[in-house]
């Protein structure tokens, strides 16, 4: 998580955020330990599922963290950089960081705090503390139908035209378009979410700070993206794109969307690394057929070949999100309740899982509306 704030190709300072109260003065402790030399996300996360931030930071502080964390992960980082920690940690002033972060506009996420992304708590894993900066704080709302739009950066003038039409149509039904900002697919998908006035807000996963602009040729989508929708990294602010960051940014990705989507990857690559993530944790997979004579297309095709579902177009993206949503409690729920099942709609809610769906408008909410409520079938005739 070590990384340092801020620098780099930095954005221009947000409106500044006042930060008072026992919430900010965790995250500022949360901040504080991310920032430490040597830690990483796992022992981070054992720390803080332990303790209070602020309850860890004095235990770095006074050289007394080893007994906490004899009792999980984190024994050897302990050992190895306590003593770097407490030498660190004195010379730190765990309010200023944050401070900084709030000057910069970009808000910190401390798992279990009230702001942490709901939809990342079902990850084996899930980050201990992420970033954000935008104004679509929508775009990570736990009922928010999100799709992720991936593909390669050398990718073919058919698939930025099928990455932008997916974008765009998906945006329009009020599904957050989520990807990389990588050049090629990726920020075609970002470019066709942003076309329409009305458009659901998009969501960018970044391999570098949220105050980070990389690369450099998409300071305009990056400031667009931010206006309409929303930035998250788990690096922190300021740390630069290093390539071991992106495969994490990746898995990110997947981890964030209802379901993912590849329009164009070669045999191997980032967008192949989502996919992974997205199959080990159940997400369903989609990809774009394209010419068996495209490089570009020999991953999509293969994953068609190995049984992904094939994405022909916004609609049978549509369908596989319903089918999807339709397996979640709320969609068990939406569908009992369609069949006039009330006892079927209690005991879902009994089960737990909130009870609201996604915010799908227009016709296509028709659509999605008969799927789960088993009028129809995505068979043949």
């Amino acid at each position: 998580m070590s990384g340092g704030l801020p620098r780099g190709d930095a954005v221009a300072p947000g409106p500044r955020r006042s930060g008072t109260g026992r919430g900010s003065d965790d995250a500022a402790c949360a901040l504080a330990l991310a920032s430490l030399p040597g830690m990483g996300r796992g022992t981070l996360r054992s720390l803080l599922g332990r303790e209070p931030a602020r309850s860890c930071w004095e235990r770095v502080c006074s050289g007394a963290l080893e007994p906490l964390a004899t009792r999980g992960r984190g024994v050897d980082a302990v050992r190895r950089h306590g003593a770097r920690w407490r030498d660190a940690a004195r010379t730190t002033r765990p309010d200023e960081a944050f401070e900084r972060c709030a000057e910069l506009g970009v808000t910190v996420h401390v798992i279990g705090s009230p702001t942490y992304p709901e939809c990342l708590l079902g990850a084996p894993s899930p980050p201990p503390i992420v970033f954000s900066a935008g104004s679509g704080t929508d775009a990570i709302a736990a009922r928010t139908p999100r799709v992720a739009v991936l593909g390669t950066r050398s990718c073919t003038h058919y698939g930025e035209e099928v990455a932008a039409e997916l974008g765009a149509g998906l945006a329009a039904c009020g599904v957050t378009v989520v990807s990389g900002m990588s050049p090629g697919i990726d920020a075609a998908a970002h470019e066709g979410a942003l076309a329409g006035a009305e458009a659901a807000p998009p969501l960018a996963v970044l391999g570098c700070g949220v105050d980070v602009v990389y690369p450099a040729a998409s300071r305009r989508l990056r400031a667009r993206v931010a206006d309409r929708g929303l930035l998250l990294a788990e690096a922190l602010p300021g740390a630069p794109p290093e390539r071991w960051r992106f495969p994490a940014r990746s898995r990110l990705v997947a981890v964030l969307s209802d379901v993912v989507v590849v329009v164009e990857s070669h045999r191997s690559g980032g967008a192949m690394h989502a996919v992974d993530a997205a199959l080990g944790r159940g997400i369903p997979v989609a990809a774009v057929p394209g010419s068996v004579r495209s490089a570009a297309s020999r991953g999509t095709n293969g994953l068609i070949a190995d049984g992904a579902a094939v994405a022909r177009d916004v609609a049978d993206v549509l369908a596989l999100l319903a089918l999807r949503r339709a397996g979640s409690p709320a969609g068990r729920e939406r569908t009992a309740a369609a069949r006039g099942e009330p006892g079927k709609v209690a005991a879902v809610r009994a089960a737990g899982g909130p009870s609201t769906g996604p915010a799908v408008g227009g016709a296509p909410s028709q659509v999605l509306a008969a799927l789960q409520a088993g009028a129809g079938s995505l068979e043949p005739v």
